[in-house]
């Protein structure tokens, strides 16, 4: 449930929630995957569970949701043959906006409720090319306890805005995240993780200042001083996809962010298009934007793959 926030009482709840030690009372165990997708961001969230299986992954999936309705009975089945188990989040937040959790909020909420004790998180358009379950093993893991990657801007967190008199922090330069991955140890990152899931339920004020999710577990993880390691610079493709690396120098994601995202099949005059249309964008600008996806990113071909098997998927369940 959302609290009585303003930009009068911001610094004084923010510095009372920074001091709570907040319990963890559900029973948590092993690693694995969790995913926030439903509605338009479903068909890429079936296209990140088989890219992760196809990688060799074999780690359970937990796919997080707001409300029944986001999610149609057909597509079920196809992601549960590769081990993915959905979870409603209204179930465990009954109190909070259906609305707001169709947004970035359910992210933080859906890590602090999955079942996993080492999670990596994925958004529903961040498309591995290769076995992400090493980062797991990595020493960079095993030291800090959480990795984060560096987004390829600064956005909202810069010198003197008010957001560091409300969080009585400094500015100091440090590289925004891209929250779209993201690997931490729960145990460890409690505190810190629920200092960014009280933000995100009064996202309707920390919204105004921060850039969604992102901005919110900087300033968490920065407040209680827990360490992280933040992964090499990524490499942005204006409006098509950030391409994220590891310290071996090899790409492990490719992140979709600010365009459009996938759906199943339909055509286009002689095109068969795989994108939805982008907000108010013109239609020459979505078709340039296809097009050069094709070009792009590194393994198209497989996720065309994966959405026609999808659309297989959908004739077979409706017809039977």
């Amino acid at each position: 449930m959302s609290y009585n926030i303003n930009a009068n009482n911001a610094a004084t709840l923010f510095a009372r929630q920074a001091k709570i030690q907040t319990s963890q009372t559900s029973t948590i165990s092993g690693k694995g995957i969790v995913i926030c997708a439903g509605g338009s961001y479903i068909i890429g969230a079936y296209v990140v569970v088989r890219l992760l299986h196809h990688d060799g992954s074999r780690l359970p999936i937990e796919i997080w949701h707001a409300g029944a309705d986001e999610i149609p009975p057909w597509i079920k089945p196809a992601f549960i043959e590769y081990g993915a188990v959905f979870h409603d989040i209204m179930d465990y937040c009954p109190n909070r906006d259906l609305e707001q959790m169709r947004g970035f909020p359910i992210k933080t909420a859906a890590l602090i409720n999955a079942g996993l004790h080492e999670v990596m998180f994925l958004d529903a358009d961040c498309f591995p090319v290769r076995n992400l379950d090493f980062l797991f093993e990595t020493q960079e893991f095993k030291s800090h306890r959480s990795i984060f990657f560096p987004d390829h801007k600064r956005h909202l967190l810069l010198p003197k805005k008010p957001i560091w008199n409300y969080v009585d922090m400094q500015y100091q330069g440090d590289e925004d995240f891209e929250t779209g991955l993201l690997v931490v140890d729960k145990v460890s990152c409690w505190q810190a993780l629920n200092l960014a899931e009280w933000m995100n339920t009064g996202s309707h004020f920390w919204y105004q200042h921060i850039l969604g999710d992102k901005d919110s577990f900087y300033l968490a993880w920065r407040k209680l001083e827990h360490p992280y390691f933040l992964a090499p610079k990524c490499l942005r493709f204006p409006t098509i996809l950030t391409r994220h690396f590891w310290t071996d120098g090899h790409t492990i994601v490719e992140h979709r962010t600010g365009t459009s995202k996938y759906r199943l099949p339909y055509q286009r005059g002689v095109l068969t298009s795989y994108l939805s249309p982008y907000q108010s964008r013109p239609i020459h600008k979505d078709l340039i934007d296809e097009l050069f996806q094709r070009i792009v990113n590194i393994n198209f071909s497989l996720h065309l793959q994966f959405i026609n098997e999808l659309e297989a998927h959908k004739d077979t369940f409706e017809h039977c």
